[in-house]
């Protein structure tokens, strides 16, 4: 019969209470630092809302504007996307369309439009749509006093081309820039999903030193692109808009984001799609951006951890889920606040129905954004419009298949 001390009991006890003591002690660490940082974020979100709702720069001028759009194959509402660009109320303004070669599908749709159209050729060693631009800039921008830039997966408003150049005249100004919306398919979760994982970042700019540029809606004046050197800026690179930004922080210039120039993109995506576009996005982000990439992960990681330990906490302890109503009241809360601002520029049609999900998604954009960024960890390519890369530096980039 084996002889049982009590003290070994007590001793147990004891070293079991020290391990709750300190597991606990962690968890409110962690859920004070996300709290914190949530309140800081909630602080930005009513910032970048005001901007959003209140900023309108108005020019009486109105520079000639060469307006530059890469495509690649055809997206949900081609057509209906590239007319919108076709169709600026703006007084002077040509669109040259820039594609691969007369091969690409998108080629034979924007001639039977009337749209002037370019092939480039393919890119050996940067992205397809740098070096798109890069011909386009070289071979067809003669006469601009403006260079403006668009995607065409994005529905463009009839102002947006005034609205975008408008801030350039202003003292100090390298770029000005809008962003894109998704408008998710209803009945569609990975499209949701994508829309407020991408969402998330609008918040993200503002009236401040920090905002970056988004090459699907951004204008520069001729002579600034010439100044401080975007062409040489784009050699080697997969990102057009990070290379902007780079050359225009390092001239001393701002970047300023025009709200109204924050342009609706319609259609759906699978969840393979879904993974895909948000992971190149994070991983283009880690090459390009390191020190934004280091922090994502660590708010990410915060929020997440913070956010679920409390969550299973909660049925058993009643601080644990205080904790999570804190924690996940002040993220509703920004992303209600952001939807109310984002409605006061884009139309009706571009929001969803489950307007909800919005507001009560952000756990899982975060899990997303997570993911992405562990991901992005581990790899250096990226799959864009069927073309693998290989980034091995912000100039350094490798076609590995097409």
């Amino acid at each position: 019969m084996a002889f049982f001390s009590p003290f070994e009991g007590e001793s147990r006890r004891r070293r079991q209470g020290v391990k709750l003591f300190h597991d606990m002690t962690f968890f409110f660490l962690i859920a004070a630092l996300a709290i914190v940082q949530g309140l800081a974020s909630l602080l930005d979100g009513v910032r970048a809302a005001g901007h959003i709702r209140s900023f309108r720069p108005r020019s009486a001028r109105r520079p000639r504007v060469v307006v530059l759009c890469p495509c690649k194959g055809i997206d949900d509402e081609f057509e209906k996307n590239v007319k919108s660009i076709l169709d600026q109320d703006y007084p002077d303004f040509r669109v040259i369309f820039v594609v691969e070669s007369a091969d690409d599908p998108a080629f034979a749709v924007l001639q039977s439009l009337g749209a002037t159209v370019l092939a480039a050729g393919a890119a050996t060693d940067r992205g397809q749509k740098v070096h798109n631009l890069i011909h386009a800039v070289e071979n067809a921008s003669g006469g601009a006093d403006v260079l403006a830039f668009c995607d065409a997966d994005a529905r463009f408003p009839r102002h947006w081309l005034r609205d975008l150049a408008a801030p350039l005249d202003a003292s100090g100004v390298g770029v000005a820039t809008g962003y894109r919306w998704y408008a998710p398919e209803p009945r569609s979760l990975p499209s949701l999903a994508r829309s407020i994982w991408n969402a998330s970042v609008v918040t993200a700019l503002g009236d401040h030193g920090r905002n970056f540029a988004w090459g699907g809606s951004m204008a520069l004046r001729r002579d600034v692109f010439e100044r401080i050197g975007v062409r040489s800026a784009w050699d080697g690179t997969v990102s057009d808009d990070y290379a902007v930004t780079r050359a225009v922080r390092a001239a001393g210039l701002k970047i300023v984001f025009v709200p109204t120039c924050l342009v609706p993109s319609y259609g759906r995506c699978t969840w393979r799609e879904l993974l895909e576009f948000t992971t190149r996005q994070i991983v283009i982000t880690r090459i390009y951006e390191p020190g934004m990439w280091r922090m994502a992960l660590w708010s990410h990681t915060i929020f997440n951890a913070a956010f679920w330990s409390s969550a299973i906490l909660a049925p058993s302890r009643l601080d644990a889920a205080a904790a999570w109503v804190v924690i996940y009241g002040l993220s509703t809360v920004k992303a209600w606040i952001r939807l109310r601002a984002v409605a006061c520029v884009v139309p009706a049609t571009a929001l969803s129905k489950h307007r909800w999900f919005y507001i009560l998604g952000a756990p899982l954009a975060a899990l997303l954004f997570e993911y992405n960024l562990i991901r992005s960890a581990f790899t250096r390519d990226i799959v864009w419009r069927g073309i693998r890369y290989k980034l091995l530096s912000p100039r350094r980039t490798v076609v590995e298949r097409r």
